[in-house]
C-alpha cells in the first residue's frame, strides 16, 4: 500500500512539474509584455508631445499672421500718410508761390515776374513724383538717394524744401537718427517758413533722444516750445523732456 502511494505522488509530481524550457518561454513571454508596454507609452508619449508641438505651431503660426496682418496695416496707414503730408505740402506750396498782381494801372513793365519756364517746373515735378512714389513704396533707400539727386538738380526748385523734408524722414524711418538729424536741421537752416519746421525740431529731439543724448534734445526742444507754443508739436516736445527728465534725474 505505501508503494501504491509512493507512485501516485510521483506521477503526479510529473504531471505537473515545469520543465526549463518552459520556464525559460514564459520569461521571454513576459519580457515581451513589458516591452510592448513600455514601447506603447513610449509611442503615447511621443504622440501626446507631437500634438503638443501642433498645437503650438498652429498657434505661432496664428501669431505671426495676426503680426503681419498688423504690420501691413502699419504700412499701409504709413504710406496714407505720406500720400496726405504731400497733398498738403503741395497745396502750401502753390499757396506760398501765388503772388497777387499788381493793378493794372500801376504795374510797370520793368516790375513784371520774370516768365516761368513751364518745361523746367513740369521736369522737376516728374523728378520729384519720381522720388516721392519710392518713398510711399517704403523703398527708403531708393528714395533718399532719388531725392538726393533732385535736390541737387533742383537746389532751389519749388519742391525744394519737401524733398528736404521727406529726406529727414527718410532717415528716421530707417533709425538712422544721424542722417536724419543732418537732413531734418538742413530743412529748417534752408526753409525757415516750410510749414514742417517745428516736426523737423520735434524729430530732432526724438533722434537725439534714441541716440541718448539728452542734452541735445533738451536744448531743440526747449527751442522749439519757444517758437511754436501752440503747436501740437510743443505738446510733444513737454512729453519728451519730462520723459528725458526721468531718465537723467
Amino acid at each position: 500500500m505505501h508503494k501504491v502511494k509512493v507512485c501516485l505522488m510521483v506521477s503526479l509530481l510529473a504531471a505537473t512539474a515545469v520543465t526549463p524550457l518552459q520556464a525559460q518561454e514564459s520569461v521571454e513571454q513576459r519580457l515581451q509584455r513589458v516591452e510592448q508596454l513600455v514601447n506603447s507609452r513610449s509611442l503615447l508619449d511621443m504622440s501626446q508631445r507631437i500634438d503638443a508641438l501642433q498645437a503650438e505651431v498652429q498657434q505661432l503660426r496664428g501669431q505671426v499672421d495676426e503680426q503681419q496682418h498688423t504690420i501691413e496695416g502699419l504700412r499701409s496707414r504709413q504710406r496714407e500718410l505720406y500720400l496726405d503730408i504731400d497733398r498738403r505740402l503741395s497745396r502750401f506750396e502753390r499757396e506760398g508761390s501765388a503772388a497777387p498782381a499788381a493793378p493794372a494801372d500801376t504795374q510797370k513793365p520793368d516790375d513784371a515776374p520774370p516768365p516761368v519756364d513751364a518745361q523746367r517746373l513740369q521736369q522737376e515735378r516728374e523728378a520729384y513724383q519720381e522720388a516721392f512714389d519710392l518713398l510711399r513704396q517704403l523703398q527708403y533707400a531708393q528714395a533718399t538717394t532719388a531725392f538726393r539727386r533732385f535736390l541737387k538738380e533742383y537746389p532751389e526748385g519749388r519742391y525744394a524744401h519737401i524733398a528736404q523734408y521727406w529726406l529727414g524722414e527718410a532717415g528716421y524711418a530707417q533709425r538712422d537718427f544721424k542722417q536724419a538729424i543732418i537732413d531734418y536741421q538742413a530743412l529748417i537752416a534752408n526753409h525757415p517758413k516750410s510749414p514742417k519746421r517745428a516736426e523737423a525740431m520735434l524729430k530732432i529731439g526724438y533722434s537725439h533722444y534714441e541716440l541718448k543724448q539728452y542734452s541735445e534734445a533738451t536744448a531743440i526742444l526747449e527751442q522749439l516750445i519757444e517758437q511754436h507754443p501752440g503747436s501740437t508739436e510743443a505738446g510733444q516736445a513737454r512729453s519728451l523732456l519730462k520723459q528725458i527728465r526721468k531718465k537723467s534725474g
